[in-house]
């Protein structure tokens, strides 16, 4: 028997071996679930730790000898299978008419040979495309997805699942896009349907320290190289994507997640993907393999913090169940595709005895110029007597900038502070001194003379 289900209404665990299902701030959840049934409210756990291979995943609450337990949704008795919503018939023929007022040849509703796969619409271009449109619109099991998908894919089509819920089981498990749209009587024209997700941008973040995030690679400090990230694209529109998916202009990547567990779907432009790649080959769903930045062979994907802290599986499943599917922000691909930096960042600086390496020196030279930026905007405020008397005020757009810069100094600050190479330094004092004459002198090395400090070494070329 099973006693733990995720509940995707409030996007929480619940446990029946508890009277108040672990949740006291619900007191009479358990009542609503049995008043009002809902097929596709409970999802097992297991399903989502096993991608949906071995359980149609939706759940429902019964009681055994007074007790509850969950016990597995029959096949059938899920709205995926009722009549067609007029939501989803409007955007069926939303598509078509999209479709084929761009001259594109479209097919609707058929059903393959054997009579197990329909494919809503079917969009080909004059080359070799062929998209097959799934409206999802209804609950659905993880495991119906991947056996529609995959039966698209022996049939020569690339699957374009479409879903109006961040929390859409499609998401992820096949190629997808999201609309906000739910009523029949929004799909209207072009600008009452904006795509909200599923399609991603390449983008390559500077690792310095003007980016409050420590470098992903490391886990800490900066490297001053630039890391891949792909960053949700808005302002396009439906009736974009139709057009563009069809003409080649977006096409599909699957990107590994790096703890081998579920990855991501996206439609990206073939430039984009082509500079990701870098000449490796696309990784495929279902791969436990991850891409290492500039390695031309797939490689095992390294588990993540949580993995090696020991919270291991328990940890890594309640991370993916407590977050949207869609949660719109940018994924992190810097384990697949990373720009080096500059001597800058990796040459160390030796002073006396210490070897200070080269980030923390370009973060004391990063939190100079962050002072001195301060400064500056200070002494541009009015003085505090004209403020007294009446004669000038500090603007909000002032105080704004003041603050902001404020803060700058004190993220800089407390990050040089916790930085790892203070771990292995005896005599602070001394090591501080040591980073500030670092930091003020572009030498590659140091000698200390008693009473005088440090004389330069060596200059570097």
């Amino acid at each position: 028997m099973t006693y733990c289900v995720w509940h995707r209404g409030l996007g929480i665990t619940l446990d029946l071996t508890e009277a108040d299902l672990g949740h006291p701030e619900y007191p009479r959840l358990l009542d609503e679930i049995y008043g009002n049934y809902q097929p596709d409210l409970l999802y097992c756990l297991e399903a989502h730790e096993d991608e949906g291979f071995i359980c149609p995943g939706f759940m429902a609450v019964r009681k055994v000898d007074g007790r509850p337990h969950a016990m597995h949704v029959a096949r059938g008795e899920r709205p995926e299978t009722k009549a067609e919503s007029d939501l989803h018939k409007a955007l069926r023929e939303y598509t078509v008419k999209v479709a084929s007022g761009e001259g594109f040849r479209v097919t609707g509703a058929e059903r393959a040979e054997r009579g197990k796969h329909r494919t809503d619409v079917t969009v080909e271009s004059g080359g070799s495309r062929r998209l097959a449109y799934e409206i999802q619109l209804a609950a659905i099991a993880g495991g119906s997805v991947d056996e529609r998908t995959r039966s698209a894919h022996r049939e020569g089509l690339t699957p374009l699942w479409l879903v109006n819920n961040e929390n859409a089981i499609p998401i992820d498990r096949a190629p997808w896009a999201r609309l906000n749209v739910q009523s029949w009587r929004d799909v209207t024209d072009r600008a009452a349907l904006p795509v909200r997700g599923g399609i991603k941008q390449l983008h390559m973040s500077r690792c310095d320290w003007s980016n409050p995030v420590p470098c992903p690679l490391q886990g800490a400090g900066r490297c001053g190289g630039r890391h891949a990230l792909w960053e949700p694209v808005r302002g396009l529109y439906y009736d974009d994507v139709i057009r563009r998916t069809a003409t080649g202009e977006l096409v599909s990547l699957y990107l590994p997640h790096p703890a081998g567990r579920r990855g991501w779907h996206m439609w990206v432009t073939p430039t984009d993907k082509d500079e990701f790649l870098e000449g490796r080959p696309e990784p495929l769903p279902g791969s436990a393999a991850a891409l290492r930045a500039g390695g031309a062979d797939p490689l095992p994907a390294p588990r993540t913090a949580a993995w090696e802290a020991g919270d291991g599986m328990e940890a890594g499943l309640r991370g993916e169940l407590t977050r949207a599917r869609d949660d719109e922000r940018p994924i992190d691909a810097s384990l697949w595709h990373t720009e080096p930096g500059s001597s800058e960042f990796s040459r160390p600086f030796t002073v006396g005895e210490f070897v200070i390496p080269g980030d923390l020196v370009a973060a004391r030279r990063t939190f100079t110029r962050a002072l001195e930026h301060c400064a500056d905007i200070a002494a541009h405020l009015p003085s505090g007597v004209d403020v007294a008397a009446g004669r000038a005020e500090i603007t909000g757009g002032q105080r704004e900038r003041l603050a902001d810069a404020r803060e700058r100094c004190r993220r800089l600050a407390e990050e040089m502070h916790t930085h790892p190479w203070w771990e292995t330094v005896g005599d602070r004092h001394a090591a501080r001194e040591a980073l500030t004459h670092a930091a003020t002198h572009d030498t590659a090395s140091w000698t200390v003379r008693p009473g005088i400090g440090p004389a330069v070494q060596g200059e570097v070329v």
